[in-house]
């Protein structure tokens, strides 16, 4: 049905995240069509890695995609603080049906108007974590993927007077690589694979 790229950005001092995740349609047993998320890709940015360096390996990677699918990728970028300036770096370093900046917020609902969305991270905690109890994401036998297991399992709820606090609180966790995954599944792109898909490098 389509591919979309979720791009998680850090300081300089920690890693960022990066992840492609193939949607299919599949019929479920009812003979309906259900939409599952198959991780094709996740990768972690050294800490220190610019943003133009970050763009460009966006683009390295919507490359790799359209050549072993024909189809352009869709790109979520975190945008939230200093995420803004890599939305406009993105679109200039890849060939993508789109480029939208995402900006998270405390709630649980998903939002989107004109081209940018805002996405309550208690939304996008139980939405991972529904297509993971329910079959329908799926992760690659990896180094990365087990991390990013272990990530999902570290991901933690603070209930806070004013606004809940969501992440990885355990001394050295991390969770870049969990809200990449996040910005990739929260809505299906436009678009079908028609071609076999072959795994990044």
């Amino acid at each position: 049905m389509g591919v979309v790229i979720g791009v998680a950005p850090r300081t300089r001092r920690e890693p960022s995240g990066l992840c492609v995740v193939e949607i299919e349609n599949r019929r479920g047993e009812d003979g309906q069509r259900v939409e599952h998320y198959l991780v094709r890709h996740l990768e972690r940015l050294p800490a220190g890695t610019s943003y133009p360096k970050m763009a460009e390996r966006c683009g390295e990677v919507a490359k790799a995609v359209k050549d072993r699918t024909r189809s352009r990728p869709e790109v979520y970028v975190d945008a939230t603080g200093f995420g803004g300036e890599l939305v406009d770096l993105v679109k200039k370093h890849g060939d993508y049906s789109r480029v939208r900046p995402v900006y998270f917020n405390h709630g649980d609902r998903r939002t989107q108007e004109k081209g940018e969305v805002k996405l309550g991270k208690g939304w996008s905690v139980c939405r991972m974590q529904t297509l993971l109890q329910t079959g329908k994401l799926h992760l690659p036998r990896s180094t990365e993927a087990e991390t990013l297991a272990e990530e999902l399992m570290d991901f933690e709820v603070k209930p806070q007077p004013d606004n809940d606090l969501y992440g990885a609180f355990k001394v050295g966790s991390r969770d870049e690589l969990v809200t990449a995954l996040g910005l990739a599944v929260q809505k299906p792109p436009s678009g079908r694979i028609e071609h076999a898909w072959l795994h990044l490098r």
